[in-house]
């Protein structure tokens, strides 16, 4: 009887001027949600966590990320076709020497870019405690993961999808596998494997049909871009014998299908492994290439005849560990040009300057603009921006508490009217 009367009063309310205007009032509510779409640059503080700011330098805020002892949370990774989401990651019991270990604990999450709701993935069936997201594919419901064995001595690559309940092992299981790029049709993937003394390979989306693009003895080969058609890969050549330190390379593109390599640039002139910042807080990684979106040029960090950058390379001391601070070995700089692959023809984007590096380019999705990273010998990594001719160059910004910033990246996102992103 108790369910007949709530059925009964639930139909009376909905045919009722009563119930209309209740109904109505909850349509009015979701209506006012107003989506607003935005163009903006997320980069990463040196101090940790994500940054995000607008390309004119307004609204420069941080994702308010839960913390605690012993977690970092790492730089902004693929967003979501809808926009409204991206993924990022955490680590648990974060350390250089533990990542080098693989004595790591990650989790990747969902994250809604107008609400900060973070939704946890993987959930389910996870091979490993290492579990990095190495491309989204566009239906927003698979991704490609990169998976540390436990000893931290093979890095495999899997399909899978969003809670972790299916795996598929794209790659060997002997091998270490990163640099990982989708194409933009979704039927090829490009990577670097490390256990083969870094060479550029692709296969299918099933793992199958694998090619080798660029290989050869004492070349580290890295950091595969797919070009906007498809039809190219644009990677770098590190001569590992006589640069150790992976600070210096060459650039390259292939054919993905594995019939032709060529070398664009000569004498190891874009630089590679990128030392900076001062001694408290010091940044790095690899600087690699990219395409512009018309297809016609590559970013290229020049670098000046002889440069050094402000670190000395003490091998003993280990993997990630081996830079260690000193100004006194800088020499030189880096400039950044688009680089012609075909023509080999150059136009500058920055200009050189005794002691700046300017290096880690991204181009605008129009093509009109980019943004860099920038940073004097023992000095803070700064962002700026400029237009794709190089004219109205601009600060954006020096990270968190003026600890320095990197790895500037355009996104498109769509957030809700009111929320901190959309000013």
């Amino acid at each position: 009887m108790k369910k007949l009367y709530f059925s009964l009063l639930l139909l009376f309310l909905i045919t009722t001027s009563f119930g209309y205007k209740i109904f109505d009032s909850i349509n009015k509510v979701s209506k006012e949600v107003k989506w607003i779409s935005r163009r903006v640059i997320t980069f990463s503080p040196i101090s940790g966590g994500v940054g995000f700011i607008n390309e004119d330098g307004t609204n420069e805020h941080y994702l308010q990320l839960p913390e605690k002892k012993d977690m970092r949370w790492s730089g902004m990774g693929p967003v979501f076709p809808d926009k409204k989401h991206c993924i990022i990651s955490s680590y648990d019991n974060y350390s250089i020497s533990a990542n080098v270990t693989g004595k790591l604990f990650t989790r990747l999450w969902k994250y809604n870019l107008s609400t900060g709701e973070l939704t946890e993935l993987i959930t389910k069936g996870r091979p490993s405690n290492q579990i990095f997201c190495s491309g989204l594919l566009s239906d927003g419901e698979h991704m490609l993961c990169s998976v540390c064995t436990e000893d931290n001595t093979y890095q495999l690559l899997y399909f899978t999808d969003l809670d972790g309940s299916e795996w598929k092992l794209l790659s060997g299981k002997e091998e270490f596998i990163y640099g990982v790029q989708i194409n933009h049709n979704e039927t090829r993937i490009a990577f670097h494997v490390a256990s083969e003394g870094y060479a550029i390979n692709t296969f299918d989306m099933e793992g199958k049909d694998r090619r080798r693009v660029a290989g050869e003895d004492g070349h580290l080969f890295f950091g595969p871009v797919w070009s906007p058609d498809d039809k190219w890969l644009a990677y770098l050549d590190c001569n590992n014998k006589t640069d150790p330190s992976h600070h210096y390379a060459n650039l390259c593109i292939g054919n993905p299908e594995g019939n032709e390599h060529r070398v664009v640039t000569t004498g190891q002139s874009q630089y590679f492994g990128t030392a900076y910042g001062t001694r408290d807080h010091r940044g790095g990684g690899s600087n690699c290439t990219a395409w512009t979106p018309d297809g016609k040029y590559l970013i290229y960090t020049k670098l000046s005849a002889g440069a050094h950058h402000d670190a000395a390379y003490h091998a003993e001391l280990g993997n990630h560990l081996e830079n260690v601070f000193s100004p006194e070995s800088a020499r030189g700089g880096s400039s950044i040009c688009l680089l012609n692959p075909f023509s080999g023809s150059e136009i500058p984007l920055t200009r050189y300057e005794e002691g700046k590096w300017d290096f880690r380019g991204a181009v605008s999705p129009d093509g009109e603009k980019m943004a860099y990273t920038s940073a004097k010998v023992a000095g803070r990594g700064e962002i700026f921006v400029c237009n794709i001719n190089g004219n109205n160059n601009k600060f954006l910004t020096a990270g968190k508490d003026g600890f320095g910033a990197d790895f500037p990246r355009w996104i498109e996102i769509v957030v809700e009217e009111g929320s901190l992103i959309a000013k």
